[in-house]
């Protein structure tokens, strides 16, 4: 069975857990202990020298960063009726990884930044990070003004990433009441079969 290692808490655990309920895949979820600095055990080490999280075991096969577990994912167990999720066509591969790479730079850097200030304590330049948040959250809304998905013409990976941080974002204290394409693909999101949420994402 695959096992999942992460915290209730992380978007970026959250993500993996989304995929892994929209895909009907069972996985055992394995809490970490971050109070006693457990991603920093020497057995946690083995599973990935970074020290971060999350991790997933897929019998004797190990990926971390939660980039490349979606990937690997929606490419090891995705069928001809769910390959929207990682298609194998170059154009859909290449826009899906720019989401990817926005997903773990400008949202998590801004966004995700923000609400670790806040309901974390996360040390930070809390200010700066609301006002650059501000500005990706305007740039996607426009960017989904006229499209259901951000990189295809179905569902992806680029969605799963982004969403968790984004629906999140109000624990930053930055407001998403000024955004209504974004909550129209929060919707959709929300109404894939096998949607899963976390504390602290409302119901559209």
């Amino acid at each position: 069975m695959i096992r999942l290692h992460g915290l209730e808490v992380s978007g970026n655990t959250y993500k993996i857990k989304l995929l892994l309920n929209l895909l009907n895949i069972k996985y055992e979820f394995i809490p970490l202990d971050i109070k006693n600095k457990q991603h920093k055990s020497e057995a946690f080490l083995k599973l990935n020298p970074r020290g971060e999280f999350p991790v997933l075991e897929d019998g004797s096969l190990i990926v971390w960063d939660s980039q490349a577990i979606l990937i690997y994912l929606a490419k090891q167990y995705g069928t001809q009726e769910n390959n929207h999720w990682y298609p194998d066509n170059a154009p859909a591969i290449a826009h899906i990884t720019q989401w990817l790479t926005v997903a773990n730079g400008e949202i998590f850097l801004t966004l995700g930044k923000a609400r670790a200030m806040l309901k974390f304590g996360y040390a930070g330049d809390l200010e700066l990070a609301q006002k650059r948040g501000i500005k990706i959250l305007q740039w996607i809304d426009q960017h989904l003004k006229d499209r259901n998905w951000l990189a295809t013409e179905q569902p992806s990976i680029a969605d799963i990433t982004c969403y968790p941080y984004i629906a999140l974002c109000e624990e930053g204290d930055i407001s998403l009441s000024h955004y209504p394409a974004i909550h129209r693909w929060f919707k959709r999101i929300q109404n894939i079969n096998g949607y899963v949420s976390m504390p602290g994402i409302k119901r559209e």
